[in-house]
């Protein structure tokens, strides 16, 4: 298209140049024609030839030497009738000129330039009239020159440009294409479109990430800084195009990209931060043009990790357990300082048997370890809370799963009990309820936490598994997610019935083939 474009205007600028070019010769004929012309006419000896007694004879070696020396077609002296007193073709002396151009010239005694086409063709004709010294016109002199031949003068000009313009064109054409290949190669072969996608796709993903992601080029300079780098680096500062030695003065990655060899997982303090850090060295080829290092704060990672895991559960239950035994044991030493060593004793046997009776249960019908320390750790948050947690009599549990395993069933049943024991913590003390229930038979596992907490509000039901949704303070919102997620992952289902007398929430897991074991 763009080749088809410059021909069309070329084009026109050869048709502009050739009507120029017609013009400006035909107006420089006729110039010289009438220069020669009236030159020829006031000739002395023409004047003489004109009066002597044969002017044909004289004028005619005048007529062929201005021929010769102007290079005109032709040089015609004519008496006051027009009759030829000179001419090329000796046969057309003494007859009448033709073209009827000539009478202004013989008639009004004018000088002036003609085109016409005379005996021997068309021609650019200049025509002077010829006085003696007393004024009287003796006749006129006609001047022509050929119309010019532009088809031989355009060859002439262009004969050159014909050769090399083609060439020009067909050089034009192979640079381009090597150019773009090039270029081509240079973007990965990769359409300007697919490029503009590309670094559209790369800035939204560069800002979608929870990991800092920097980048340097060859010079060590900071090339590429997403909003969570910039907030653990230097939030208010631009850091781009700044030496990442003067950004992150102990970074590795000059050494990186000299070593070429990749770090990864290396911790690193960072601004204050512990970071989790990974450098990998930039190539094109076998060259280091850069490198790109991404870092996590460890602080995210290991709360991320204690959430996947349900790690966090079982410390908040030791975490608890460790309170309540801490209070008990100075319970006891206040009554021994008292010296009630009887109230000691009994306070101690009450408390032995209660939690003989309790850990035995959970010995007895659940046994999973974790789970059983979870239970018990809950149990023990549960009494500072001023909650009634029991666990129901008919609870039993023995192998879990692959696809269900300790972690899942941790993260499940711990943040059931969590979401029960804070639905109810609003209610009066002596009021506080919730019951679970762990049952496992040939159907596979089923969980049920009851309380008897104010209920959720029926257009929150569908929202409370979504991630990030709470109607708690900031920051929560991730527990009842986790539940989901894991209930999905082993192919169960979650059942929630709510209204203003308490919540039920039971999760079946089912058994056989079906179950999913990502």
């Amino acid at each position: 298209m763009n080749l088809l474009s410059g021909m069309i205007v070329l084009a026109i600028i050869i048709s502009l140049f050739y009507l120029s070019l017609v013009d400006n010769t035909e107006k420089q004929i006729a110039v010289q024609a009438r220069s020669v012309a009236n030159l020829a006419a006031a000739r002395v000896d023409v004047i003489q030839a004109y009066l002597s007694k044969d002017p044909s004879k004289n004028l005619g070696g005048i007529a062929y030497e201005v021929e010769r020396k102007t290079n005109a077609a032709f040089v015609v002296f004519l008496d006051k009738n027009g009759i030829r007193y000179t001419h090329p073709n000796p046969d057309l002396i003494g007859k009448p000129f033709t073209g009827n151009d000539e009478l202004p010239a013989l008639r009004e005694g004018r000088s002036y330039i003609s085109k016409a086409i005379g005996i021997s063709g068309p021609s650019i004709r200049a025509f002077a009239p010829v006085f003696e010294y007393t004024g009287n016109q003796l006749g006129a002199v006609a001047v022509g020159f050929w119309e010019p031949d532009i088809a031989n003068i355009i060859w002439g000009v262009f004969r050159i440009l014909y050769i090399i313009i083609p060439v020009s064109l067909v050089s034009v054409a192979l640079f381009s294409f090597l150019l773009a290949s090039n270029v081509k190669k240079t973007l990965f072969g990769m359409e300007p479109a697919e490029i503009a996608m590309q670094l559209k796709e790369r800035e939204t993903m560069l800002e979608s990430v929870r990991e800092g992601i920097i980048a340097i080029d060859a010079d060590c300079k900071v090339t590429v800084a997403n909003s969570a780098a910039r907030i653990i680096l230097a939030p208010e500062e631009n850091i781009l195009g700044n030496d990442v030695t003067k950004v992150i003065p102990n970074t590795r990655l000059p050494i990186v990209m000299m070593s070429r060899a990749a770090e990864l997982d290396e911790p690193m303090l960072l601004n204050g931060h512990v970071v989790l850090v990974n450098r990998i060295p930039l190539m094109v080829g076998n060259n280091a043009v850069g490198a790109i290092s991404t870092f996590r704060d460890m602080t995210e990672i290991n709360n991320l990790a204690e959430e996947l895991t349900g790690a966090r559960q079982l410390v908040d239950s030791l975490r608890a357990r460790s309170h309540e035994f801490m209070n008990k044991l100075q319970a006891v030493s206040g009554l021994i300082q008292l010296g009630s060593y009887a109230e000691a004793r009994k306070y101690i046997t009450r408390l032995t048997a209660k939690e003989q009776s309790f850990i035995e249960f959970l010995l007895k019908n659940i046994a999973n370890p974790a789970a059983a320390g979870l239970l018990e750790g809950k149990s023990a948050e549960a009494q500072e809370r001023g909650i009634a947690l029991s666990i129901d009599p008919h609870s039993r549990l023995s192998a879990l799963p692959s696809y269900f395993d300790e972690n899942a069933l941790i993260i499940v049943l711990g943040n059931l009990i969590e979401n029960a024991m804070d639905a109810v913590q609003d209610l009066p003390p002596g009021k506080r309820r919730v019951n679970v229930l762990i049952a496992q038979d040939a159907d596979g596992i089923f969980i049920r936490v009851v309380d008897n907490g104010c209920g959720v509000p029926s257009h929150y039901l569908t929202q409370i598994f979504e991630k990030g949704f709470s109607t708690k303070e900031w920051g929560r919102g991730y527990g009842l997610a986790n539940v989901k997620a894991r209930v999905e992952l082993a192919s169960g289902s979650i059942d929630v019935k709510s209204d203003a007398s308490g919540t039920e929430i039971a999760v079946r897991i089912p058994v056989g083939p079906a179950c999913s074991q990502e």
